[in-house]
């Protein structure tokens, strides 16, 4: 995927504010690209465009492939009258006879195995863990097949036990689905823990790019190399804070 000259404006009371700039931005076919930054730089904004949920004032969004998506919101938005099997299958389709049927249940099966919800096929959402709703998300959003995977801060609700866990759990996945993952976070810590390539978002901006591919999964954070890394993305952070408030 490719993101280029994108660019984004919003009327607010009086005024025009400039939210992306020009943005430019390559999208790993088969990894997970992480955009970082602080709240109101435009993340969530990026990742609404790429979906086509919201218009771009300019730029275009490029994809080697048909560019199927599916969009992984920060609440998991399940329909609390569908079973979690129904709500995994919901918007994939009508059923039209037995060979759809079997072919549909050995498709739920997988996915549920996949998100480790085998057995809660029947459940329904109110009956979940915050973090099993979000992964009967993640099971509805890969039941499209689509080519890459747009994730909005997904856990940013989670606490931090159920949060590291589902991070090991989108990681197991992309490795079984290999797809291309587009995730936005705030954490610097979820950031580093699953990224391939992470990206700082300043001013609408692209500012800089980690390339975080050499280091194999899963990762220990508190190893010098991680460390560094950490320290220069804090940095950037940081001296982007400061930059903000001279505007």
């Amino acid at each position: 995927m490719k993101i280029r000259d994108l660019c984004k404006e919003y009327q607010v009371v009086a005024k025009r504010v400039q939210v992306l700039k020009n943005l430019n931005l390559d999208v790993d076919n088969h990894g997970i690209t992480v955009v970082l930054g602080h709240s109101g730089c435009g993340k969530t904004t990026l990742l609404r465009l790429v979906a086509g949920l919201e218009q771009a004032d300019g730029g275009t969004v490029e994809m080697e492939s048909d560019g199927t998506l599916g969009v992984i919101f920060q609440e998991p938005r399940l329909m609390p009258w569908l079973t979690v099997g129904d709500n995994i299958l919901f918007g994939t389709g009508k059923r039209q006879g037995r060979g759809r049927r079997r072919k549909e249940n050995r498709h739920l099966d997988y996915l549920l195995e996949l998100t480790n919800l085998k057995g809660f096929e029947d459940a329904y959402p109110s009956q979940l863990s915050g973090g099993m709703q979000q992964r009967a998300a993640l099971a509805r959003a890969l039941a499209y097949e689509p080519d890459y995977l747009l994730m909005d801060e997904p856990f940013a609700a989670l606490d931090y036990f159920t949060r590291g866990q589902m991070q090991t759990e989108l990681l197991k996945i992309h490795q079984a689905e290999q797809k291309g993952i587009l995730f936005v976070t705030h954490s610097i810590d979820e950031a580093l823990t699953i990224g391939k390539t992470v990206v700082i978002l300043e001013d609408g901006r692209c500012r800089k790019e980690y390339d975080l591919g050499t280091i194999p999964y899963p990762r220990d954070l508190l190893t010098e190399e991680m460390g560094e890394i950490k320290r220069g993305i804090v940095g950037e952070l940081e001296k982007a804070d400061e930059r903000s408030k001279m505007r």
